[in-house]
């Protein structure tokens, strides 16, 4: 409650703040004069990315034991992103559990392990993608932003993120012991808690031993540059009619800019839908890139709005979709 008390009070001031500096007719006009054919751009890396993660998540799914439909699984990863997307500090993600254990009959331990392993190999491939982007904006960044620290932070989550991942089972193993110490003996929760990370355990072995890490890794990169180069897309096709050239806004810039807010967006004090933080982050950071004050203020709201209305969209159908099939029986 505190949290969304808290979130509430932020993203009022941020909105406030930003309302007083620019109106809803500038937004509205963004959206007007806004470019089709690199909006069309935008929902075709966005489907392309949303199709390469549910490879990766069969991929994932398979070296476990565990097969799936390509529709349902696709349904559940598009179902994912609208529960991301409208929920704080990326609670949302559960749902891919949920729906993996009831719609599509998968084992708990198996829909959880691989939860974990491609999250962690999410933080991974974003580590190098925001290496580059440093080395390419260079020392300083106009002198605002320190470049060492943000190449800290890329570095810290690249390591951090590969020893969790080669460590998994290994943590996994103390968790149960955890478990088995500190839960009261006897009862439900201290059973199912030991299942559970027992089977977890098995599942993210299985799939080391299958040597499937190098191709989840790329795919990863590839989920993230297609993310990143649609988001880029859309931006593009906002200022661009605005009188903007391409080159005042430099993918590598944009990238650390999108970043930035996505990361505000996942704190528990975002709020919900990541409004507020969002807009926050965003203006703050391409603001000290050196990016016009004015359009990073109004594309703080109007790229957001539209990325979660196409987000709502697919995500809901999906949902009604996925619902109206019925639920996979397993043995």
């Amino acid at each position: 409650m505190a949290f969304a008390l808290f979130g509430a009070l932020l993203a009022g001031s941020i909105f406030y703040y930003l309302f007083s500096r620019i109106t809803w007719g500038q937004v509205v006009d963004v959206w007007h004069r806004i470019d089709a054919r690199l909006v069309a751009l935008f929902v075709i890396c966005m489907l392309t990315h949303q199709w390469i993660r549910t490879w990766r998540y069969r991929i994932v799914l398979q070296s476990m034991g565990q097969t799936t439909g390509w529709g349902r699984l696709f349904l559940v990863v598009l179902v994912r992103g609208i529960c991301v997307d409208i929920l704080p500090a990326r609670t949302g993600e559960l749902a891919y559990i949920y729906m993996l254990r009831t719609r599509l009959g998968v084992e708990l331990g198996a829909a959880t392990a691989s939860f974990a392993l491609v999250f962690l190999f999410d933080i991974l491939a974003l580590a190098p993608l925001l290496l580059v982007a440093i080395l390419l904006v260079g020392a300083g960044a106009g002198g605002e932003i320190s470049i060492g620290m943000v190449a800290a932070v890329a570095v810290g989550l690249l390591v951090l993120s590969a020893l969790f991942i080669w460590n998994l089972p290994l943590l996994l193993r103390v968790g149960f012991g955890i478990s088995r110490r500190v839960l009261s003996k006897g009862t439900r929760f201290r059973r199912w808690c030991s299942r559970l990370l027992a089977s977890m355990h098995r599942q993210v072995h299985q799939a080391q031993r299958q040597g499937v890490y190098v191709q989840v890794f790329m795919q990863s990169l590839a989920v993230r540059f297609l993310k990143y180069a649609g988001f880029y897309a859309l931006l593009l096709a906002m200022v661009l009619p605005q009188g903007y050239a391409m080159t005042q806004w430099p993918f590598h810039k944009v990238f650390l800019g999108l970043v930035s807010a996505e990361m505000a967006a996942s704190l528990p004090v975002s709020g919900i839908m990541g409004f507020g933080a969002y807009q926050g982050a965003w203006t703050l950071v391409f603001t000290l890139l050196g990016f016009p004050v004015a359009m990073a203020q109004i594309t703080s709201i109007s790229h957001h709005l539209l990325t979660q209305v196409y987000g709502y969209l697919l995500g809901l159908s999906s949902l009604l979709a996925l619902w109206a099939l019925r639920p996979v029986e397993r043995a």
